[in-house]
C-alpha cells in the first residue's frame, strides 16, 4: 500500500496538499487530523534506532524501550484516534520483538520513569539507610524495586528497519478500507533528516510545503502563536535554520517540494507535478476543488499588505530573508 505524508515548517501550508488530495478517490485519511508523528518525535522511532543501533549500550537500549512504551501510552488517547485500537495492540507486539529477553532488575534512570510518590519513597528509604549505624546501613546495590524488569536489545539495522516497517505497516493496514491504493499520514517526518524516516516505512512519498515568511510571521503574530519567535530577527533565524537540509533532503527521489502559493497562483502546473510525483490517475480527481479551491485560499497570501501594523517587522524580515520570498505575478501585486 502506498503512503503520503505533507508536512510543514509550522504554518507553511502542508493542510492544503491534504485538502487537495481529499478530492480523490482511492485516498485514505485517518478519521482525526492529529499528527501521526511517532516516528520523528523525541523517545519515537528515531530515538529507538539511535539507541538500539546507533549508539547501542546495555543499559541506554533497554532504558529506551521503557522511554518508547510510555511514549506510546502517554499519547495512546492522540493515536487511538488515528489508529483506533491497533494503536496500542501493535506498539505492545513491536516492543516484545524488539526485546531480546527481559530479567528482574534496574538501574538509576529507571527511577526517573516512576511516579513521584515511588520517587519520594525511594528517596526516603535511601536517606534513612545513609542515616542509620552502619551495621543496618543497605549496601550500594540493594534492591529497592524488586519488581522492576530490565530489557536487553541490540537488534542490527536491519532487523530494526524490518520490524519496524512491519509495525507501521500494520497501523496502516488499521485504517484501510477495501479500494484504497493510498494511506496520507499527516506529519509523520520531520523536514530535516527525512532519508533516516523512510527506512521505517514502505512506499512512502513526503511532500513539503513551505511558504513566503511574512505571512507566516504576520499569521504567528495574530493567532498570538506558541511555537514560532515573535520577534522577527529571531523568526528570521528560525526560518533559516529550519531549512538548512533542504537541498540535501530533495536529492531523495522521494520527496519534493512546492510553495503554498504556487497552489494558489499556479494551480494547473502544480498539482499536476503533484500527481506526477505520487502516480494519481486525473480520472480519480472526482471533487475537484470541493475540499481546495485556490479562489477561497487567495486570502492566506499577502497578508501583511492588508495588516499595516507590522510594517517594521516586515521590513526586517526583508533585511535577513528576502530569498525566501515568493514572486508574486504581476497582476497580484497591488
Amino acid at each position: 500500500m502506498k503512503k503520503i505524508t505533507c508536512i510543514s515548517y509550522h504554518n507553511s501550508g502542508s493542510g492544503a496538499v491534504d485538502d487537495f488530495l481529499r478530492e480523490f478517490d482511492g485516498i485514505q485519511f485517518a478519521p482525526s487530523d492529529v499528527e501521526a508523528r511517532f516516528l520523528q518525535d523525541p523517545d519515537g522511532i528515531s530515538d529507538l534506532e539511535y539507541n538500539l543501533v546507533d549508539n547501542w549500550h546495555r543499559l541506554n537500549s533497554g532504558f529506551a524501550i521503557k522511554r518508547f512504551e510510555k511514549f506510546a501510552n502517554y499519547y495512546n488517547h492522540t493515536y487511538s484516534l488515528i489508529f483506533g485500537s491497533e494503536w496500542k495492540n501493535q506498539t505492545k507486539q513491536y516492543v516484545q520483538k524488539l526485546i531480546d529477553f527481559s530479567f528482574p532488575g534496574y538501574w538509576h534512570a529507571d527511577v526517573r520513569l516512576q511516579n513521584d510518590i515511588s520517587q519520594l519513597i525511594y528517596k526516603l528509604k535511601r536517606g534513612i539507610s545513609k542515616l542509620s549505624p552502619q551495621k543496618y546501613r543497605k549496601s550500594p546495590d540493594y534492591n529497592y524495586y524488586p519488581n522492576l524488569i530490565s530489557y536487553h536489545s541490540r537488534p542490527d539495522r536491519e532487523t530494526f528497519y524490518r520490524i519496524t516497517r512491519d509495525f507501521c505497516e500494520n497501523l496502516c493496514n488499521s485504517i484501510s478500507h477495501e479500494g484504497t491504493e493510498y494511506i496520507v499520514l499527516d506529519q509523520c517526518v520531520s523536514t530535516t533528516n527525512i532519508s533516516r524516516y523512510l527506512n521505517y516505512i514502505d512506499d512512502l512519498k513526503v511532500i513539503i510545503v513551505d511558504r513566503d515568511p511574512r505571512d507566516l510571521f504576520i499569521q504567528g503574530i495574530r493567532g498570538n502563536t506558541h511555537v514560532l519567535p515573535h520577534n522577527p530577527s529571531l523568526f528570521a533565524v528560525q526560518y533559516m535554520d529550519m531549512r538548512f537540509s533542504i537541498d540535501e533532503e530533495l536529492k531523495n527521489p522521494n520527496v519534493i517540494k512546492i510553495q503554498f502559493e504556487d497552489l494558489i497562483y499556479n494551480y494547473d502546473q502544480t498539482t499536476k507535478l503533484i500527481c506526477d510525483f505520487l502516480g494519481l490517475d486525473p480520472e480519480k480527481h472526482i471533487r475537484k476543488k470541493e475540499f481546495f479551491n485556490p479562489a477561497i485560499s487567495i486570502k492566506n497570501t499577502q497578508m501583511w499588505k492588508r495588516d499595516k501594523g507590522l510594517n517594521m517587522e516586515i521590513n526586517e524580515l526583508e533585511k535577513k530573508l528576502k530569498k525566501y520570498f515568493y514572486e508574486f505575478p504581476e497582476e497580484y501585486k497591488d
